[in-house]
């Protein structure tokens, strides 16, 4: 094998370990953006005062007098929140797809060429991203509305019962909604900058042992044969 073929191997095996590692940079930004930063907002409170869902349905029910079931309110508000996360945790591929698809089809014609994720990219994916949350919180609410009923005592009166679930429903698909996403686009804006940073460092090191490493040195190559 000739020097030549020696350092064109080691170029191969260098730039697929550097795919490896952008790669590995991809996963572990979603999986921390989905399971710590997106469940951190859906998932309970420490504290019953914090929690703003079970608040919110609490205090409708008060202003009509009504006694809710204690443990079944806990059962619909955990039900709702576990298929939420769910639902969310199946997004992952959503952010990844085409990030992976564009780190495995890289092929430098450059020597100083490096993976680039851009503000764009990520514009067009979060847009998608954030349209399937809305989906999938949709669902989830949908399913809230179909057990809704199963909170109150025997003797709550029909008519209360539907003003207290409509003002409820309105409020998840309305400010609770709202909130939720604006909390989700700030933590994928946070996210999206790590993300950026992250893979610019590792095309730095890339470049860095790919321009000083000896490996990739001719002379270097021959005088230790």
């Amino acid at each position: 094998m000739t020097d030549k073929e020696i350092i064109e191997e080691f170029k191969g095996k260098h730039l697929d370990s550097y795919k490896k590692a952008v790669l590995e940079i991809v996963k572990n930004n979603t999986k921390s953006l989905i399971e710590e930063d997106l469940f951190s907002l859906i998932k309970k409170p420490p504290l019953d005062s914090m929690d703003i869902i079970k608040g919110k349905l609490i205090n409708l029910a008060k202003s009509k007098k009504i006694i809710l079931e204690t443990n079944a309110v806990d059962k619909l508000i955990e039900s709702f929140r576990n298929s939420l996360k769910t639902d969310i945790m199946q997004l992952k591929k959503v952010r990844e797809e085409c990030l992976i698809e564009k780190i495995d089809e890289f092929n430098p014609t450059r020597e100083t060429e490096t993976i680039k994720i851009t503000n764009k990219e990520l514009t067009t994916v979060n847009k998608t991203f954030t349209k399937e949350c809305k989906k999938r919180l949709t669902k989830s609410i949908e399913q809230v509305e179909a057990t809704l009923d199963s909170i109150y005592t025997q003797d709550t009166k029909e008519m209360d019962i539907k003003e207290v679930n409509n003002q409820f429903i309105k409020y998840l698909k309305g400010s609770y909604q709202k909130q939720l996403f604006e909390n989700i686009s700030m933590k994928i804006m946070i996210k999206d900058r790590t993300l950026i940073n992250g893979v610019n460092e590792q095309g730095e090191r890339y470049l860095f042992t790919k321009g000083n490493s000896y490996l990739f040195n001719p002379k270097e190559i021959h005088h230790t044969k």
